[in-house]
């Protein structure tokens, strides 16, 4: 993590850093190889900026982002142009479409899934020369929208710099915000009156129109509502997914899943894992049915021969054997993220195995049964056998891992039976097929981050030499084993991660000097902010947060019994 917009001495040409004319002959070339692009004439259009703060190749993975461009453009009286960000990219973004910066459009409406990627939009609103502050921002300078995850999470950490944030699902927020946008451009409204109309559609929150009160200690005291704003956001849930299938509309050249088409089958996981926050977010727990799906699968495979089946538990869906059924009679070819440990079943894997996978991503997070069981994994070490056995009966003899360091309660003893798990593993890939055993093994490891609105969000980050000690405890006592690989997410971006996922609006003092090019250190010290509050603190049972003002659908209360039943298995063997 870090902003490329400060490197001390290094020139333009040492930091990689295009000249405007070769990022415009750039963006051309990578548009040219681009499938299904939409290039409209600006002509009586609302211009709209759908950005995306992170590489081309991640943005263009993003289903979300897929979506709401899809969407934009179906608005005859819209044309919607992508801006990503670029590490170091020198001057002021420009649009994918037609080379267009940024203050040319009168939205910019963000997509952000990572917290991670919180400081790439003020580093490119100040490339484009827009005023960082919400409140110093007037017509025409465009206005900044903000949707995706992060804004269903926490928005707080970005709030200054942003007019509004849509809290919820697109499908559902979309088309209000643009008849109400429409109407405010017809009657020429000022800003204020904009968005004081706006923050009266559900799942709309205007930050401008809160103020917040903290008390000596640090602590947020009061989130008070002004200008006829809700005191609760309830978050905006669709209901209808039948009627609108996500998949990826542009295939770009250079995307991590150019090789297929993505469809979305479902939204919601049943088993709200205690650290997962998608699980707790994405409720109810809907299915599109495969009747729904049949033409959008037919469209996709005229584009690619591999349909990646995307949803936050795809083993749940209850047609999924007919939706792989479908794919497959058609010509096509099936691919998933991750699969549940307890639900493989042998079509599921056997279409994998035809359909070319050679990796299967199984998560079982934890290595302890103590573990695994206060997570909520509900999951046992017979099963993750089992289910080893049943991936490499198909022939495919690959797997990746998904383990997690820093969890609530965990000791170094259970970080050792990660290790003697994937031992476990290996000796049975050896024991059933006649040595030749698992082809590779690669481990994922990440350090658990405290995420809000999950049970978990009142406990502490675990501190980085810590995190540090027990990758490299995984790393050492599996080095000597042939063909095991461990990667790991570095615990000082699990740490950034932290800070921003439960931050509150202070950090956009820090986000802003780390935009300019400071240290995540010296942007601290220089606004007398201390890390530590956010990151090693247990909170208090009753705490407001800064994010409790969005309305889930389900209590605080809840998520605080759950967390206390927790603990209690923190003596269980």
């Amino acid at each position: 993590m870090g902003c490329t917009s400060g490197h001390g001495s290094l020139n333009d040409r040492q930091r990689g850093v295009l000249d405007p004319r070769a990022r415009t002959e750039k963006l051309r070339g990578l548009l040219a190889r681009e499938e299904n692009p939409v290039i409209k004439p600006w002509g009586g259009r609302i211009p709209v900026a759908l950005v995306f703060p992170n590489t081309y190749s991640v943005g263009m993975a993003n289903l979300g982002f897929q979506l709401l461009y899809s969407m934009l453009n179906r608005e005859e009286d819209v044309v919607c142009e992508r801006v990503f960000w670029e590490p170091g990219q020198g001057g002021p973004p420009l649009s994918m479409e037609t080379q267009q910066p940024l203050g040319r459009f009168e939205i910019l409406a963000f997509s952000i899934p990572f917290e991670n990627d919180y400081p790439h939009l003020p580093e490119m609103l100040g490339l484009a020369g827009i005023p960082l502050d919400s409140k110093r921002r007037f017509a025409p300078q465009p206005m900044v929208w903000v949707g995706g995850v992060t804004a269903s999470l926490n928005p707080e950490p970005i709030a200054p710099f942003v007019d509004l944030f849509a809290i919820g699902e697109a499908e559902a927020l979309l088309p209000e915000l643009l008849r109400e946008y429409r109407s405010c451009r017809q009657r020429r409204a000022s800003k204020r009156e904009c968005l004081e109309g706006m923050s009266s559609i559900q799942g709309v929150y205007v930050p401008c129109l809160y103020q917040l009160r903290y008390d000596k200690k640090g602590l947020l005291r009061s989130f008070r509502p002004m200008g006829g704003a809700p005191e609760k956001v309830v978050r905006r849930v669709a209901s209808d997914l039948e009627s609108e299938i996500p998949r990826s509309h542009v295939l770009g050249p250079c995307s991590e899943f150019e090789s297929m088409v993505l469809v979305e089958i479902g939204r919601g996981c049943p088993r709200r894992c205690m650290f997962c926050a998608a699980g707790h977010l994405f409720h109810p727990v809907r299915h599109r049915s495969l009747e729904s799906l049949r033409p959008t699968i037919e469209e996709a495979l005229k584009l690619r021969e591999k349909i990646g089946l995307v949803s936050s538990s795809v083993c749940d869906h209850p047609e999924l054997q007919g939706i792989c059924t479908e794919v497959i009679s058609r010509g096509g070819k099936i691919s998933v993220s991750s699969l549940r440990l307890d639900r493989l079943e042998d079509y599921l894997l056997e279409g994998l195995a035809k359909s070319g996978h050679r990796t299967i991503s199984l998560a079982p997070e934890a290595g302890s049964q103590r573990l695994r069981d206060l997570i909520g994994k509900n999951i046992d070490e017979n099963q993750i056998l089992d289910a080893v056995e049943r991936i490499l009966s198909v022939g495919i003899r690959r797997l990746r891992m998904y383990f997690m360091v820093g969890l609530p309660t965990e000791t170094r003893q259970e970080v050792e039976q990660i290790v003697k798990l994937v031992k476990k593993l290996l000796h049975l890939g050896r024991t059933i097929s006649r040595g030749k055993g698992l082809e590779q093994v690669t481990l994922s490891v990440n350090p658990f981050v405290p995420k809000p609105w999950t049970p978990f969000q009142w406990h502490p980050f675990e501190e980085i030499s810590e995190l540090k000690q027990r990758i490299q405890l995984i790393q050492r006592q599996l080095k000597t084993e042939k063909g095991v690989q461990v990667l790991y997410e570095p615990p000082k971006w699990a740490r950034i991660q932290s800070l921003l996922a439960r931050g509150d609006r202070r950090m956009a003092l820090v986000l802003e000097l780390v935009a300019r090019g400071e240290t995540w250190e010296q942007a601290f010290k220089e606004v007398n902010l201390n890390p530590e509050f956010y990151l090693y603190r247990t909170r208090e049972p009753q705490e407001l947060f800064p994010w409790d003002f969005i309305e889930q659908g389900y209590s605080k209360d809840l998520l605080w019994r759950l967390y206390q039943r927790a603990l209690l298995r923190k003596n269980w063997n």
